[in-house]
């Protein structure tokens, strides 16, 4: 049978936390492509790429885009309302558009792009009848240092100021014009799966004994985070010893300088640049001048 379909690579990127059964919060950042089938409008098109474009980024940021994605079925996930429990060392309160609900026991990439194409679906033209959306993850990281994270932006205007929102992202250490690549992969590894947040925003911050800047891995304690955003109000547990503890917003610049000191406290001479990526094509960089 003859098939016509539409489609569009890489059109958008996917940054959400998702919320593991085995190993707990986890930051990620997906491309997203979209294939739409179904018959030929008056204009002779499926969908004009435009709208077609917009339509889809609208939706994918509606109902997954920078929120915590959890498994419906996960005998260590608790919920109750807008509290949701996991373990015994994660707890988060927040608006419910800052949570995502996946039927299912596990978040494959299957079960992501299903929710997805359900969604999108919905809010498209009636002669689209069928849509394919397909996530993956950054080729580099094959080869390359990367890390997760997670982190909230509580003065942020838009959905960055969600708690427990997330990436995955490539990290670069220039040293006098060239890459250093085990620096790059010893910051990766201090950093992976963390969560930056302001000082003034860990409401039991006397009883952790943290160090600005500092993961403590040993730490065997549990962190609380709590703050209202123009969303609502966020609050959150965690294991301390994923906590990286900032005195400014933990802003992708101020974790690009954040990096650069760690880096230099390594011994590392020369002329330093750190590049930190928010995902995978946008980010910042800091450099300190010293030669």
């Amino acid at each position: 049978m003859p098939a016509q379909t539409l489609f569009l690579r890489d059109f958008t990127v996917l940054d959400c936390a998702l919320l593991d059964p085995k190993l707990g919060l986890l930051g990620e950042s997906l491309y997203v492509s979209a294939e739409l089938s179904g018959a030929l409008n008056e204009k002779g098109f499926i969908f004009d790429f435009g709208p077609a474009k917009k339509t889809l980024k609208n939706v994918i940021d509606e109902v997954m885009d920078h929120r915590l994605v959890v498994p419906s079925v996960c005998a260590s996930i608790r919920r109750q309302g807008v509290l949701l429990e996991y373990g015994e060392g994660l707890s988060y309160e927040a608006p419910a558009e800052a949570l995502t609900i996946i039927e299912g026991a596990e978040l494959s990439l299957p079960a992501l792009s299903a929710y997805l194409e359900a969604a999108c679906l919905a809010a498209l033209p009636k002669n689209v009848s069928h849509v394919k959306i397909e996530l993956r993850a950054e080729p580099r990281f094959q080869t390359e240092a990367n890390f997760r994270y997670t982190h909230g932006l509580r003065l942020h205007d838009g959905n960055c100021q969600r708690l427990f929102h997330g990436h995955r992202n490539p990290i670069e250490v220039w040293v006098d014009g060239a890459r250093d690549e085990a620096q790059e992969r010893w910051l990766a590894s201090e950093w992976e799966n963390v969560h930056y947040a302001h000082v003034e925003t860990v409401s039991n911050l006397k009883a952790l004994d943290l160090t600005l800047g500092r993961r403590a891995k040993a730490h065997d304690g549990i962190a609380e985070i709590e703050y209202s955003a123009p969303q609502g109000r966020f609050w959150g547990r965690l294991p301390a010893n994923r906590l990286v503890l900032m005195a400014a917003e933990p802003s992708i610049e101020n974790i690009a300088r954040l990096g650069l000191e760690l880096v230099r406290e390594q011994g590392v001479r020369g002329a330093l640049r750190v590049v930190a990526y928010e995902g995978l094509n946008k980010g910042a960089s800091f450099s300190d001048g010293i030669a």
